[in-house]
C-alpha cells in the first residue's frame, strides 16, 4: 500500500512488516539469545516445538525492528503486558505505540509512533461453520455478508478477515476481541482504512494485502491509517548473524 498523506504518528507513515518465521524449528538459537528469560521460558513451555520456534522469531524479530525504527540496540528494546494483554515498550522505547501478531510461519509488526495501534493476521482455516458462527456471534449485517457467498471457501476467507479486523480494531483501542465481535467491521474497505467509531472515539480499520491463504488488518486511532508502509521480510535476516 502506499500514497496519501498525514500518517501515523503525525506525518509519517503507518508501518507493517510481514515477517516469514518459517524454517527448522531447532535453528531458533540466534532468535533466542535476543530474547528475555520470560520470553524463552514461556516459549519452552508450548508442547509443540514449531509454536515455541514462531513465538521466540516473532518476539527476536519485532525487538530488531524496533531496534531499527526507534534507533536503538536491540538490548534496549523491552515491552511489558498492558491492558488486555496489549504490549507496550517500556524504558528508552516508551511512548512508541507498536503492535505484534503471529499466525502460523508468519507474523507482522505494526509501528504506529504515538498513534494507538492494532494488527491482526489469521491463517485462513474453518473455524467450524462459518455462516453459524458468524450468526451466532458477528453483527447481522456481517453474517448476511456470509450468507450470501458460496458455502466453502469463501465463507471461511470472509470469516478470517472480519475476525482480522475487530482483532486489530480490538488491540488499537486496547480492548478484547469478544467485546468487539457484536461490532461491525464488514463493508469494502477504504484505501486508508474505514472509520468506525466506540464510544464516542474514531477507529481506522485497513486489510492489509497479505496473499493467499491469510487474513489481515491494521487498525489506528482517527479516522484514516494515512498511508501504510508495508512490507515483506525474513526473521533470519533479521536475527542471524552473516
Amino acid at each position: 500500500m502506499g500514497g496519501g498523506a498525514g500518517g501515523a504518528g503525525g506525518g509519517g507513515a503507518l508501518r507493517v512488516w510481514d515477517v516469514d518465521l518459517s524454517g527448522d524449528a531447532g535453528a531458533a538459537g540466534p532468535a533466542a539469545e535476543l530474547l528475555t528469560d520470560a520470553e524463552r521460558a514461556r516459549a519452552a513451555r508450548l508442547a509443540d516445538p514449531v509454536r515455541g520456534a514462531a513465538l521466540l522469531r516473532s518476539h527476536a524479530a519485532a525487538r530488531r525492528l524496533l531496534a531499527d525504527h526507534l534507533r536503538l540496540p536491540p538490548e534496549r528494546i523491552g515491552w511489558s503486558a498492558g491492558r488486555n494483554g496489549k504490549p507496550a515498550l517500556t524504558g528508552a522505547g516508551r511512548g512508541c505505540q507498536w503492535n505484534l501478531s503471529r499466525s502460523g510461519p508468519r507474523a507482522l509488526v505494526a509501528v504506529g509512533g504515538a498513534v494507538p495501534v492494532g494488527v491482526d493476521i489469521q491463517q485462513e482455516h474453518p473455524h467450524g461453520d462459518p455462516l453459524a458462527l458468524a450468526r451466532r456471534f458477528f453483527a447481522p449485517a456481517e453474517a448476511a455478508q456470509l450468507a450470501a457467498l458460496p458455502a466453502g471457501r469463501a465463507r471461511v476467507r470472509r470469516l478470517c478477515l472480519l475476525l482480522a479486523r475487530k482483532e486489530a480494531w480490538a488491540k488499537a483501542a486496547g480492548g478484547r476481541l469478544l467485546d468487539f465481535l457484536r461490532h461491525d467491521a464488514g463493508g469494502a474497505p477504504a484505501p486508508y482504512g474505514t472509520a468506525r467509531l466506540l464510544d464516542g472515539a474514531a477507529y481506522a480499520v485497513a486489510d492489509l494485502a497479505t496473499g493467499p491463504g491469510y487474513a489481515a488488518a491494521v487498525a489506528t486511532a482517527g479516522r484514516t491509517t494515512g498511508r501504510i508502509d508495508y512490507r515483506s521480510c525474513d526473521w533470519r535476516d533479521l536475527c542471524v548473524p552473516n
